[in-house]
């Protein structure tokens, strides 16, 4: 069955790029009758719960990333195939949430006739960072009263961002007046708030013309009054923003010279290319202003595409296996196309190819392969065929794939490959000793070339968030941990029970605590009048 899923990949990869003159990766197997469930609100792993529980095709389930104002981080958002709906041919893209945009600017609402708790309550919810507050002596409106936000009307949710609010005489006094903090330290600002009993909501920002640590500015500003046991926000200088230069042609030393002294963190991203394996031709951004911590990637050449000789053998079966490997590898960069034409023959059978252009050397990325294929025909019928000789045996050439334990699964597929087989089953368990998306165990000894590699993948160590439980049900948390084992999680439970007289809540998860000296969660479940379930 495996053997026919391949070659039902390699055919659809085949009319795609025919059509499309792009690489594009074939469809797994279908899933039949499987509808899907409504996955919104769920986590990546009651997904993967649901894969192995109704053996869907692992390589038809992909995961995509998003802000989300409504939906917490690691929740899933929302899913391509709706909830209902059977799979069919179509892949499946779960989104999950990456929390909250922080750099997003958000208006304010009009706070006119609100309490301080009322304003303050909205910008928890709205999850900004450095709020402060401000009170003002004016006897011309009542105490309490809102007056004004710094900024006025929208902001970051990182930004520093002070409420004024109207203050009585006996407030007032007890204020203190703001100093100018130009040029004064991180450390000389928390002296003075601490000694006037002030807390600092410290903001950063980076300047060309303010050293780092030292301060660039404050809210309220200097000469206006603050109140003792109340906050400020302080924002000081990251020092100098950094200009992004080209590192084309420049040595891997050199670079990551440049990446420490400028504080910018480096990717390192190999990619077919036509300059000599080991050159460093293009970095991104290679211009315009980052700020420290920013990654820059650093693109390296592996070299342009060996090109393997396919005449003779199969078009469907071993030149589209090859073409999708390249593709694949070296982050999809080498783009290449195959344009294939037919040619009427009597002697091969239909899709062996009679000829490639270029059949041997090297290749660029984006380059295109021409292939004629044959097209068996009918032959002319004849008195006396020739007998035919028969064929001589070819040697059994076996290949020795040894332990790649600890290779990351991009390394262990490409080393796949060099070895002339392609990678079977991809199977996740979690462990507590080789890290996320590292290879734990694979297939080892001789196998025929084009033959398949099974191995396991790391999940890294299981956590279970006693936040994400509470209020939930017992059974279900059963559900959820038993799933986890059958990866390797090697979790148990120890559940306990807690009365309360609402029967509502009768079998749901009070608290969970853990994990205990043997590794187990002690779970609280409340049960109806105090009655064990």
């Amino acid at each position: 069955m495996r053997k026919i899923n391949r070659i039902m990949n390699i055919l659809l990869s085949a009319v795609m790029v025919l059509a499309l003159g792009a690489c594009s990766g074939g469809s797994s197997k279908k899933q039949g009758s499987v509808k899907l469930v409504d996955f919104t609100g769920m986590t990546k792993l009651d997904v993967e719960t649901w894969i192995n529980e109704n053996d869907i095709d692992r390589e038809r389930v992909f995961y995509a990333y998003d802000y989300s104002e409504t939906v917490p981080e690691d929740k899933i958002i929302r899913q391509s195939i709706p909830a209902g709906q059977a799979m069919g041919d179509e892949d499946l893209t779960i989104t999950l949430s990456r929390g909250v945009d922080v750099n997003a600017e958000i208006t304010f609402i009009n706070f006119d006739g609100m309490s301080l708790e009322e304003i303050q309550q909205w910008f928890l919810n709205e999850q900004f960072e450095h709020v402060s507050v401000q009170y003002v002596y004016d006897t011309n409106v009542p105490v309490g009263t809102f007056l004004g936000t710094e900024p006025a009307d929208k902001a970051h949710r990182t930004d520093p961002v002070v409420v004024k609010i109207s203050g009585d005489s006996e407030q007032a006094g007890l204020s203190v007046k703001v100093p100018d903090m130009t040029g004064w330290t991180k450390t000389q600002a928390e002296e003075w708030a601490n000694i006037n009993q002030i807390t600092i909501n410290y903001g950063t920002k980076h300047s060309s013309t303010v050293a780092e640590n030292v301060v660039i500015s404050t809210a309220p500003g200097a000469g206006e009054q603050v109140m003792k046991g109340t906050a400020m926000s302080v924002v000081y200088s990251l020092g100098a923003s950094v200009t992004a230069i080209n590192l084309a042609g420049k040595s891997r030393k050199d670079i990551e010279a440049w990446g420490e002294q400028n504080g910018i963190q480096l990717s390192w991203l190999q990619c077919w290319n036509r300059s000599a394996s080991g050159t460093i031709y293009g970095n991104e951004p290679n211009s315009g202003t980052m700020k420290m911590g920013d990654v820059m990637k650093i693109y390296v050449s592996v070299g342009p595409i060996p090109v393997k000789d396919y005449t003779g053998l199969s078009y469907q079966n071993n030149f589209l296996g090859w073409l999708n490997s390249i593709n694949s590898q070296y982050y999809s960069t080498a783009n290449l196309k195959v344009s294939v034409s037919e040619k009427n023959v009597t002697d091969k059978e239909s899709g062996t190819i009679i000829s490639q252009t270029p059949s041997s050397g090297y290749i660029n990325p984006n380059s295109t392969i021409m292939l004629v294929i044959a097209k068996k025909v009918a032959p002319e019928p004849t008195p006396t065929p020739t007998p035919t000789a028969a064929p001589t045996a070819t040697p059994d050439v076996r290949i020795n794939i040894p332990v790649m334990t600890g290779y990351s699964e991009f390394d262990f597929k490409h080393a796949l490959h060099a070895y002339g087989v392609w990678e079977g089953t991809r199977t996740e368990q979690y462990s507590t000793v080789i890290a996320k998306d590292y290879i734990i165990s694979n297939d080892t000894g001789l196998f025929m070339p084009e033959s398949n590699v099974n191995y396991v993948v790391s999940l890294g160590p299981f956590v279970l968030n006693p936040y994400d439980w509470t209020g939930r049900s017992y059974s279900e948390l059963e559900t959820y941990v038993a799933s986890a084992n059958r990866l390797g999680a090697n979790v148990r439970l120890s559940p306990y029970q807690e009365s309360t007289g609402d029967y509502q809540l009768s079998g749901k998860v009070k608290s969970i605590e853990g994990p205990q000296d043997d590794g187990s969660y002690a779970v609280a479940v409340y049960a109806y009048n105090g009655l064990a379930q």
